[in-house]
């Protein structure tokens, strides 16, 4: 009778029977899958990087002008650079482990192995949610060891030179993020974010759609709104998606579809759509120019190990012993005007929310 303990090298398949070597394979191509399926609202947010840092120009369209020409002279050289800022992009390491020891995945079966991986896919898609949205709903400038540049908020009131759009000129304590010095959402306080973002340009001369991420509650608050009532400019009008409803009102143009960019899309309000999603935090909402200049937010992510990785174990031929999951990102402020951030409270000061 054979006596002693079982090697590593006794346990070579699932407990369901299934080779191990299948399921790392099965994994490997999981993970290349989601890693190309980032996600409707990282898609509308982020521009992919593996830069430090980008010059990034911060007027649609520039801000170059046409001259009086002279019979003898030549014309100045345009200077696009006086409407670019230097924006930073932090970088940091997380990973996730799974623990897939050997005793483990002796008795497993196949369904128990892939829940794990599922598991660890979702939470790096938490993860990456989470980063950007802290980027964008962060109204404080920092620094980060992994990059030279500084790493910028949306305007911010911190005395940096904004540039002129349509004839419009912005004091160095322009703000992109408000309150709404109340406890409850009004109309006035959605048309401050949507006139925040266009007056600098985005959602016009670019062709960018207005989109406003808030939580289900802010989303039906808004769904309640009236032109001419509580100060409302606009009807809110619901997309052809929402739930069937009784009207003697008579509809001028067209509503909006139920989706954008794989967003789903309740309605609208004024110039944006109203996309409610859980990911934004409770009593915060943004709204957002899509689709028009490079996206608000910057993704840096690895130059080679892009997106989710697993590593495997310390036993070459038993790649699942062991392993554990990582992922290089960061996530910093691009168009610092294409977005503005609203936070429903009493108080008159901005405070960002905590995302830990």
């Amino acid at each position: 009778m054979a006596r002693g303990y079982n090697s590593i090298a006794d346990v070579r398949t699932l407990g369901d029977g299934t080779d191990m070597s299948t399921v790392w394979a099965e994994f490997s191509q999981a993970l290349d899958l989601a890693n190309a399926q980032r996600g409707a609202l990282l898609d509308l947010l982020t521009f992919r990087t593996t830069n430090k840092a980008d010059l990034v120009l911060q007027a649609p369209g520039g801000t170059a002008e046409f001259e009086d020409a002279s019979e003898y002279g030549v014309p100045s050289g345009s200077r696009a650079e006086a409407a670019t800022v230097e924006l930073g992009y932090p970088f940091v390491w997380k990973d996730f482990a799974t623990r897939f020891t050997w005793q483990f995945l002796a008795d497993a079966s196949v369904e128990q192995v892939t829940a794990l991986h599922n598991g660890a896919i979702a939470a790096d898609y938490r993860l990456m949610t989470r980063t950007v949205l802290e980027a964008l709903f962060s109204n404080t400038n920092r620094t980060h060891a992994s990059t030279d540049s500084p790493i910028r908020a949306l305007w911010n009131g911190d005395g940096s030179a904004i540039p002129d759009y349509n004839g419009e000129t912005f004091g160095s304590t322009h703000n992109h993020y408000g309150t709404t010095e109340s406890a409850t959402l009004a109309p006035s306080d959605v048309e401050w974010l949507q006139s925040t973002v266009l007056e600098h340009g985005y959602g016009e001369d670019d062709g960018a759609q207005l989109v406003i991420l808030a939580g289900r509650d802010l989303a039906d608050t808004i769904a309640g709104w009236r032109a001419g009532v509580n100060g409302a400019a606009f009807d809110y009008i619901p997309s052809e998606t929402a739930v069937p409803y009784l009207t003697t009102e008579q509809l001028v143009g067209q509503r909006p579809g139920g989706q954008f960019q794989g967003m789903k899309i309740v309605g609208q309000y004024g110039n944006a759509l109203i996309a409610p999603t859980s990911l934004v935090p409770r009593n915060y909402l943004t709204c957002v120019a899509v689709g028009g200049s490079t996206p608000v937010i910057g993704l840096r992510e690895h130059r080679r190990l892009t997106g989710l990785q697993i590593v495997r174990g310390s036993q070459p031929d038993y790649p699942l012993l062991d392993s554990y999951y990582v992922h290089g990102l960061g996530a910093g402020v691009r168009q610092r005007g294409g977005a503005a951030c609203l936070q429903v409270t009493t108080s008159a000061t901005y405070t960002s929310p905590s995302f830990a």
